[in-house]
């Protein structure tokens, strides 16, 4: 998959969002999980993106986050620490 980061604008997101070219979006954050984002508001409208369960990328990250995290595939970054 091809990666870009970079800065958004608002508007471009809304534009995104209202064409169908936004399909995902979630939360991350050091709790080895992700949080799915079910709407987007802006301006007095939401955009509402597809149900979590169709959602392939997201949940593929999840899974493979919960192995890491569980211990049930190797962990490559070394973020688990055994206590």
């Amino acid at each position: 998959m091809k990666v870009e980061e970079r800065k958004i604008s608002v508007t471009e997101l809304v534009d995104a969002l209202s064409n169908g070219r936004v399909n995902d979006a979630f939360g991350v954050g050091t709790a080895v999980t992700i949080a799915p984002i079910e709407l987007i508001g802006y301006e007095g409208k939401d955009y509402v993106l597809p149900p979590v369960t169709y959602r392939t990328f997201s949940s593929g990250i999840l899974k493979e986050l919960e192995t890491i995290r569980r211990g049930q595939a190797p962990d490559p970054f070394n973020w688990v620490v055994r206590m």
